[in-house]
């Protein structure tokens, strides 16, 4: 009988780890996309590098982050990136009337890009 609970209970954790794993999320967005949102709607601020020196970016009190910077991508967590898009921070405005959900997701998705 403990051999059964054993079995049924090791199963049991194998699925619930398991499923886990597959969660949707940005792993399902679409970087070739987003790179096409970026330099539609971000590039003037956060510039083709994404090194935060667009052209805008000299008008903007914060400045632009350097997503290049590894310390950037520290302690934010993509559900903090996507509301930063999403609702604005900073000099940065909110682009939800601009972008859906799935856009946005896109644009983390190329965001990363810029990693070091």
């Amino acid at each position: 009988m403990k051999r059964i609970g054993r079995s049924l209970l090791s199963g049991v954790m194998f699925l619930l780890l398991g499923t886990g794993a597959a969660a949707p999320g940005p792993a399902l967005a679409d970087g070739g996309e987003g790179k096409k949102i970026y330099e539609a709607h971000c590039l003037s601020c956060h510039g083709v590098r994404g090194d935060g020196k667009g052209p805008r970016s000299r008008e903007l009190s914060p400045p632009p982050p350097d997503f290049s910077d590894p310390a950037f991508w520290e302690n934010r967590t993509d559900s903090f990136l996507f509301h930063v898009v999403q609702n604005g921070l900073g000099s940065m405005p909110g682009w939800s009337e601009t972008l859906s959900p799935g856009s946005i997701e896109d644009v983390l998705s190329y965001l990363r890009t810029f990693r070091r």
